[in-house]
């Protein structure tokens, strides 16, 4: 089971604020999810073979090119904050 420190700091890298609750139940949740990765890595898969197939009816992709937006400025006036004609976001990974 994740410890209470922890359970606040993947909060606090998530921005979300926790009730006493709550931390409660993510340490259970998040140390069920944990356990069951541990069982997970414990199989042994070294001999197994990796089968990768695309289905006959897939659907093509379109060709990934960049498309104009019609007024960036504008776009830009709902951003908390900009720079060159880009938003600027918050560093998330420390």
């Amino acid at each position: 089971m994740l410890s209470r420190d922890e359970v606040l700091k993947i909060a606090r890298l998530a921005k979300l604020s926790l009730t006493e609750k709550e931390i409660e139940f993510y340490q259970q949740r998040l140390g069920r999810i944990l356990t069951y990765v541990e069982e997970l890595n414990a199989l042994a898969t070294a001999d197994t073979s990796v089968v990768r197939t695309i289905p006959k009816d897939a659907v093509a992709f379109r060709e990934d090119r960049p498309i104009p937006f019609g007024d960036v400025r504008e776009l830009l006036k709902n951003a908390p904050a900009s720079e060159a004609d880009s938003f600027l976001l918050p560093q998330v990974m420390e």
